[in-house]
């Protein structure tokens, strides 16, 4: 019979189930919880797997707090709870003169629908939850000594000299033969394709300001009717209601270039149409559309144009610059990797590099990232050293680092930053190990998928 029942279990946690009908519950309260909050509800979202999924993770980690509070025997005394619910704006003001107005907690308690305990269990929840949490948190690294070291990694600064060996410094170096280009077309010729295009023609019913509502009711009937009758042609139709038939030749799945912006063919719902199988096919009339109120149209496949392979001679210059580009950019590398080894021989040698520059992980200039890790992880021990990287659009740069030295000045609003971010950071990657570890002794097991 299937996987059908709304008891059917999905997950096990302590011996307990989280049924279909939990969660199907809890989706629903979710949704009522969203549309309170005034958000707009789209059906297919909360009938989806993926909504369905977080709702159900969110069970999962209350379930997985109320076993770790159990585990932890931990408890909440009649002292706290008073005090935390004394937090409470409505409750602290049934407080007069030093005595508690029980009759009116169990009054406005009522008024939402709960009991005294149900109120109360719910705080003790919320409070053994938190302190199991809190608890958990404050395990992480975040110590001031270990943000400072990180700061001072992020601040310290390279001095680097820079030599690029980019692709377009060696273009007028190479010269594709024959045979390279028609590799290189052959291997990429899904890159080189006419795009599929149809030429439509179309006819256009616009309502008129002194046209009567019914008039203009019964005359679109009568448009469609006639595009729906004589299917093979736009011609009755316009001729019996004075209509002009318009073409437009080379419309791709994208549009037309230059229409204008309320143009019939603009409409997404009849690009759509014109572009259907079986409008291509038959070349028949397409059912009348209302692009716009006041606004219908008729349109047939005049033509169609599949995508095809363009021949190598129509694209020549486009293959010659892509494959001149990959040639210059294979001889900047060899040229670089050349220059590497010579450097490495003679670090003193700073013919060619650019005038020395400071850069930081906080401060990299222009260095992208592959860079800036290689500059940083290069042995200082003895200076000056270099080192080669990947420059962004193809290529190797060789970076020739001279000194190191910490900034004269830090910035101390960025190094509060960073701290906030690594201390957050920690709290995050404990509590992920901490609660997999409850996962494992709680005994957490799906049992069935969520669909």
């Amino acid at each position: 019979m299937g996987d059908i029942g709304k008891d059917t279990t999905i997950v096990k946690i302590d011996g307990a189930n989280i049924t279909r009908q939990e969660l199907d519950n809890a989706v629903k309260n979710r949704a009522d919880r969203l549309q309170q909050q005034g958000r707009k509800l789209d059906s297919a979202m909360l009938n989806s797997v993926p909504f369905k999924q977080t709702v159900l993770s969110e069970i999962i980690e209350q379930r997985l707090l109320a076993y770790e509070i159990k585990s932890l025997k931990l408890q909440v005394t009649p002292e706290a709870l008073a005090k935390d619910l004394t937090q409470i704006p409505e409750i602290r003001s049934l407080y007069k003169d030093g005595q508690f107005d029980a009759a009116r907690y169990k009054q406005l308690l009522a008024s939402n629908q709960m009991t005294i305990d149900q109120f109360e269990n719910g705080r003790r929840y919320e409070l053994l939850s938190r302190q199991v949490l809190t608890s958990v948190l404050a395990t992480g690294i975040s110590s001031r000594k270990v943000a400072e070291k990180i700061s001072q990694a992020f601040e310290v600064e390279r001095e680097v000299q820079v030599l690029r060996f980019s692709p377009s410094d060696f273009i007028s170096k190479v010269k594709p033969t024959p045979e390279e280009l028609d590799a290189f077309y052959q291997a990429n010729i899904s890159a080189f394709q006419s795009p599929e295009m149809v030429d439509v023609e179309l006819v256009l019913l616009v309502a008129n300001a002194k046209d009567d509502p019914k008039d203009f009711a019964e005359k679109a009937d009568l448009f469609a009717n006639l595009a729906y009758e004589q299917p093979d042609s736009l011609k009755p139709v316009a001729d019996r209601l004075k209509l002009i038939i318009q073409t437009v030749k080379g419309i791709t799945r994208a549009g037309a270039k230059g229409l204008p912006a309320d143009h019939p063919l603009n409409s997404p719902k009849l690009l759509a149409s014109v572009f259907n199988s079986d409008a291509i096919k038959s070349r028949r009339n397409i059912e009348a559309q209302e692009i716009s109120p006041g606004k219908i149209v008729v349109a047939r496949v005049a033509n169609h144009q599949a995508q095809t392979a363009l021949p190598l001679s129509a694209v020549q210059a486009e293959v010659n610059k892509q494959v001149s580009i990959r040639l210059a950019g294979e001889l900047a590398s060899k040229s670089a990797q050349e220059k590497l080894e010579s450097a490495k021989k003679s670090p003193q040698d700073a013919a060619g590099f650019s005038p020395a520059k400071l850069v930081s992980r906080n401060k990299p200039t222009d260095l992208n990232a592959q860079a800036m890790d290689a500059v940083m992880s290069l042995d200082v021990a003895q200076l000056p050293a270099v080192v080669s990287a990947p420059i962004n659009g193809g290529g190797m740069a060789i970076y020739r680092v001279t000194k190191i030295q910490q900034p004269l000045k830090v910035d101390p609003k960025l190094r509060a930053e960073q701290a906030q971010q690594i201390a957050q950071l920690s709290a995050q990657a404990e509590g992920a190990i901490y609660f997999d570890s409850v996962r494992v002794n709680s005994g957490l097991k799906q049992v069935n998928q969520v669909k």
